[in-house]
């Protein structure tokens, strides 16, 4: 099961555009998963924003579930645009990711201990060719950049649940998916709290997380106006 959505409180209207932003929860070897943080302080940083309406949910790191979990979350509040977070825990970069892929590791168990497997009848729905990034790829690179943070563009998400849910939300059927900005980004470990370790220890690579979470929000800002621009014919997919 997810946590509870969040969302914020502004008003809902019905020419805003809505905006889904998720993290995880911990898996083996990650007993505190940032990127569930992560999360509820990019929707903290939007929720005054103005024409945007904004909900956040945390996915269980299952194989089983976490497709269906952000099925939910999409059918609850049909976002124009989805900004998804995973853990890289040996990244020192911020990685937007180009594509996912129908394949799912036998290699790495999830917080069940289970590996994966293709949803039954997904194969037959999901092309077995990468999906491609629903989003303007330099432009939200250039945002993180803009922030201060060391970021790139990385080819794949891999074959762990970002993959899994990624794949599942650009190959989406549902209404208004055509048109929906969709993109991952994987993220290294943050900076601890000052004080909580020894200057001289702290890895200067690691960003803070407010700085962080300050340029994902602009990035993901970025993404709803994109989106905004879709739905009403101006900007072609990206």
């Amino acid at each position: 099961m997810t946590s509870p959505a969040i969302q914020a409180p502004s008003g809902a209207d019905a020419g805003a555009t809505r905006l889904l932003v998720t993290g995880f929860g911990p898996f083996p070897g990650v007993m505190k998963n940032p990127t569930a943080s992560l999360m509820r302080l990019v929707v903290r940083r939007l929720r005054r924003a103005p024409g945007l309406i904004v909900a956040g949910g945390e996915l269980t790191v299952r194989y089983a579930s976490a497709r269906a979990e952000l099925a939910g979350l999409i059918s609850r509040h049909e976002p124009h645009a989805i900004l998804l977070l995973g853990l890289a825990s040996r990244a020192r970069q911020v990685r937007v990711e180009r594509h996912a892929r129908l394949l799912d590791s036998p290699l790495h168990p999830d917080a069940d201990g289970r590996a994966g497997a293709i949803p039954e009848g997904a194969a037959k729905r999901l092309p077995a060719l990468p999906l491609k990034a629903k989003a303007a790829l330099e432009p939200a690179l250039a945002q993180l950049r803009a922030g201060g943070l060391k970021a790139r563009l990385s080819p794949s998400a891999g074959r762990y649940l970002c993959n899994a849910v990624y794949a599942a939300a650009l190959a989406d059927p549902s209404p208004g998916a055509a048109r929906r900005r969709v993109l991952f980004v994987h993220v290294p470990w943050t900076r601890p709290p000052a004080g909580c370790v020894p200057k001289s220890r702290a890895a200067r690579w690691k960003p803070a997380p407010e700085r962080l979470a300050a340029a994902l929000a602009a990035m993901a800002r970025q993404m709803a106006r994109e989106s905004r621009r879709a739905v009403t014919g101006h900007v072609p997919l990206a």
